[in-house]
C-alpha cells in the first residue's frame, strides 16, 4: 500500500514538473517597443587583424534620449554581438569578440558622433535624430 501511494506521488510530481518545465520553454523574450524613434547611422571599425568585417552605415532605429551606450548594446543584441561593458565606469571593453588591448596594448575602443572623437563617457551622451555613431579601435 505504501510503496503504491510513493509511486503515484512520484508521478504526480514528474507530471507536475513537466508541466512547469514545457509551458516555460514556450515563452519568447518580448521587445521593448520604440515609442518616440529617432534615426541614427551606426558604423563599426574593426582592427584589420581581426577578420571581422567592418559595419558600415547602418541604420537604426532607437528611443529618444538613448545615450551611445544604449544604441550600441540594443544595436549588439538585436544583431546578436557579444558586447561587454565595464560595469563600474559604463564604457565598452568589447564589441564582438574584440576586447580592449587585443591586437595592441593601447588600443581600445572609442566612439565619434557626426565625425568627431568623443570623450565624453558612453552612459552620458545622448544622441540626436540624424547622429552619426562610429566606433572605432585605436590609441
Amino acid at each position: 500500500m505504501k510503496k503504491k501511494i510513493l509511486t503515484n506521488l512520484i508521478i504526480c510530481m514528474l507530471l507536475i514538473s513537466s508541466i512547469f518545465l514545457i509551458t516555460g520553454c514556450g515563452k519568447e523574450k518580448e521587445e521593448t517597443p520604440i515609442v518616440h524613434p529617432i534615426r541614427i547611422t551606426l558604423s563599426i571599425d574593426y582592427p584589420a587583424k581581426s577578420g571581422i568585417e567592418d559595419v558600415e552605415e547602418a541604420d537604426f532605429k532607437i528611443e529618444e534620449d538613448s545615450t551611445v551606450l544604449d544604441a550600441i548594446q540594443l544595436y549588439c543584441n538585436v544583431n546578436e554581438l557579444p558586447v561587454t561593458v565595464e560595469t563600474t565606469d559604463a564604457s565598452i571593453q568589447g564589441i564582438n569578440g574584440v576586447t580592449n588591448g587585443d591586437y595592441a596594448a593601447k588600443r581600445h575602443w572609442q566612439y565619434k558622433i557626426n565625425g568627431e572623437l568623443c570623450k565624453t563617457p558612453e552612459n552620458e551622451k545622448i544622441l540626436k535624430d540624424g547622429d552619426t555613431l562610429e566606433w572605432v579601435f585605436k590609441k
